[in-house]
């Protein structure tokens, strides 16, 4: 099994069978718990978006510690 950094990374067969095929494909929503759409879309925006790298620094260095992670 190989991991993509992103979509473009991906063949066109791979990206078909992952990600555009109908048959398989899901759309779901992103909530942020008692957030409204716009605070969420912030939020998402702030973790995912180009050029947020200094706002993701930013709060992996603040929140960092509140995480367990189990791996």
């Amino acid at each position: 099994m190989s991991r993509f950094k992103g979509l473009g990374e991906m063949s066109a067969a791979q990206l078909w069978e992952t990600t555009l095929n109908p048959d398989t494909r899901r759309l779901m929503q992103v909530q942020l718990g008692a957030l409204d759409w716009l605070q969420t879309s912030a939020h998402m925006t702030r973790l995912m978006g180009k050029g947020e790298a200094a706002a993701r620094r930013e709060l992996m260095e603040l929140h960092g510690d509140a995480v367990e992670v189990d791996v």
